[in-house]
């Protein structure tokens, strides 16, 4: 007699980020690219990699004019910007223009900044023993997260209990908060079986606020903040 095979235990990791170099969005006539900050030229000139459509760099000329912006996962910058030279051979990219602290734009779009991290955590969503799944967190927040959890919930089910363990200063911090589900969609993925939930948090204790806070700026502090904030 054979036992019955065991169900693979679920699994997820975010898509690994390979180049911490921060990603800037060239955008011109309808059209979008994304690429790689290669560095700072001057306090008027950048330099970025050359934009490319499945794998090709596309053409360009000087004096072209791009509008380039970036998101620090708080605050869109955005500004115009123009081509002052083409780099061909081994490492193409573009050196552009970088106007004035006052000729750039910005918006907040999110009123807090979440780190990317990939914890394991568990949501409850009634009270039956089998009303718990396990799940990851894709980001984190004092005012919500992502997670993802093995198939989609109960239709019907639009608050949760989250239960995370965060490490703060060395030091293991349980994490339970009640949360609000904003969104569910499946992971973009082809090859990867996950529903994706959007969490705000409500009625979070003061003193587990203040521990996600905390955590939340520890992992920042690597993070890459508005790369042209500080050039004036």
């Amino acid at each position: 007699m054979h036992a019955p095979a065991r169900k693979p235990v679920f699994s997820w990791k975010r898509l690994p980020v390979n180049d911490r170099r921060p990603v800037l969005r060239l955008a011109s006539g309808g059209r979008r690219w994304d690429v790689r900050l290669v560095g700072l030229m001057s306090r008027s000139r950048f330099l970025v990699g050359h934009p490319a459509d499945d794998g090709r760099l596309i053409f360009v000329k000087e004096g072209e004019a791009f509008n380039v912006s970036t998101f620090d996962g708080a605050v869109i910058s955005a500004f115009d910007s123009t081509v002052l030279r083409v780099v061909l051979g081994e490492a193409p990219g573009l050196e552009l223009s970088l106007p004035a602290l006052e000729q750039r734009r910005r918006e907040t779009v999110r009123s807090v900044r979440r780190a990317l991290v990939t914890l394991p955590c568990s949501l409850r969503y009634g009270s039956s023993e089998n009303a718990l799944r396990a799940g990851f967190t894709g980001d984190l927040s004092e005012q919500g997260a992502q997670v993802a959890i093995e198939r989609p919930l109960p239709a019907g089910i639009d608050t949760i209990d989250l239960s995370v363990r965060i490490q703060l200063y060395g030091e293991p911090v349980t994490v339970q908060v009640k949360a609000i589900i904003r969104s569910s969609a499946p992971d973009p993925r082809p090859d990867v079986e996950a529903t994706l939930l959007g969490l705000q948090f409500v009625e979070v204790d003061p003193t587990l606020r203040l521990s996600l806070s905390l955590y939340v700026r520890e992992r920042l502090l690597a993070e890459a903040d508005d790369v042209f904030a500080t050039v004036r």
